[in-house]
């Protein structure tokens, strides 16, 4: 069988001798060691860039966590009020 690449590390390996497998919407994946398996499962989408991504609701800078905009409890438009109110005092 021909070579496969191991897309957490990028090295070529043998699909027969392969530490590990791991199969996503019928494609499968193989890995040089578990610590490369491990690494695919937290976060598939790092690696490959065919499976859907999914942002979360937040960002994280340094030791800060604040709601991304437009999410619930961001401050965002949801707290706007309609039109029609900034009309009248």
């Amino acid at each position: 069988m021909e070579k496969v690449q191991d897309l957490v590390c990028g090295m070529m390996i043998d699909p027969n001798t392969a530490a590990g497998q791991l199969t996503i919407e019928s494609r499968v994946y193989y890995f040089c060691s578990d610590l490369c398996l491990k690494a695919f499962q937290a976060e598939p989408a790092r690696y490959d860039e065919t499976l859907e991504k999914h942002e979360p609701p937040y960002t994280k800078t340094g030791p800060l966590v604040a709601p991304k905009f437009g999410a619930a409890g961001s401050g965002g438009l949801e707290n706007e009020p309609i039109p029609e109110m900034h009309d009248h005092p």
